[in-house]
């Protein structure tokens, strides 16, 4: 996210976020991590992930769950119908990857829209009535048909890439796109 949050400083850049279920098979209550020598709960995330992440000035420590999706993209389809996505997806992101809550919980979910300015209330009888499930399982199928394996995955222009890039490739990208448009009229 702030390697794009960058890249819109210098390029027109509309950011559409979608739904991708990386480990669809995960139960409604999550999976717990089994705590593995060198990758206890809350150390840093390591390789090319964790390099990423710091070259993003960003922390990732490592979760002791694995969450269901299912609600945390309901509620950013929610934060999306309000206007207020981008700041309640930093919060999660925040608060997953530095504090390891379960993004898979009502009433975390409600509190960390909450601190964005989502009405709790609201967000729970919509999470609970379901209103989001179809639009989100539509984008993960999209997804799939365009040959989304992983996230991050971006589409820019006629390019699709996918992992935790460096600035310099998404530049590369854009000014790519950007020469491909003018050439175009």
């Amino acid at each position: 996210m702030a390697r794009l949050e960058q890249l819109g400083e210098d390029y027109p850049l509309k950011v559409d976020y979608k739904s991708f279920y990386l480990k669809p098979d995960t139960p409604p209550e999550g999976i717990i991590r089994e705590s593995r020598s060198g990758s206890e709960f809350g150390t840093l995330v390591t390789g090319p992930l964790g390099d990423a992440a710091k070259d993003a000035n960003i922390i990732m420590r490592r979760s002791p769950i694995v969450p269901n999706s299912d609600l945390s993209f309901a509620a950013s389809e929610f934060a999306k119908k309000k206007g207020l996505f981008e700041p309640f997806h930093k919060i999660c992101y925040e608060a997953f990857w530095q504090e390891g809550v379960n993004l898979g919980d009502i009433a975390i979910l409600q509190g960390l829209g909450e601190k964005v300015g989502l009405d709790p209330i609201e967000m729970k009888t919509s999470l609970e009535s379901s209103e989001f499930k179809e639009e989100t399982n539509r984008q993960y199928r999209e997804a799939l048909t365009m040959g989304v394996t992983g996230i991050p995955s971006f589409i820019m222009g006629r390019y699709f890439f996918s992992g935790a890039q460096p600035y310099e490739f998404f530049k590369h990208v854009a000014e790519l796109v950007q020469k491909e448009q003018a050439e175009k009229g």
